[in-house]
């Protein structure tokens, strides 16, 4: 993605790019093709994933947050955003407007954040 985009020059970029790999990958990966409310679930899953990575990485960096905490958030994180996204109710057509996308991308993460107790809840 570097190659052919350039590198990241923000936080919620790096993020973004890693949960459209990450999906791709998970798609190209699945035995069955997803439906297009799969697709959607599992990348505004990764997104949020990726954000949570994002925020954690730098807490370790500026706070006092340990490798061992910052993984058990992960873990625990992942497990939480597997049933939240499962939870959201998608259109009937399985679209949704770009902002849309990230006003429930952005909603996922400030409850991760705050159910978690990241620092990165706004």
């Amino acid at each position: 993605m570097d190659t052919l985009l350039g590198a990241p020059s923000h936080p919620d970029e790096v993020a973004l790019r890693a949960a459209t790999l990450r999906t791709m990958v998970e798609i190209l990966k699945a035995k069955e093709p997803p439906t297009q409310a799969q697709e959607m679930r599992l990348f505004l899953q990764n997104l949020v994933y990726e954000q949570v990575l994002v925020e954690l990485t730098s807490q370790q960096r500026t706070e006092n947050l340990t490798p061992q905490r910052a993984k058990e958030i992960e873990v625990k994180a992942k497990k939480y955003l597997r049933t939240s996204v499962s939870k959201i109710k998608l259109p009937k057509t399985a679209r949704m407007s770009a902002q849309a996308f990230v006003n429930a991308a952005a909603t996922l993460a400030d409850k991760v954040f705050a159910v978690f107790k990241i620092r990165g809840a706004r």
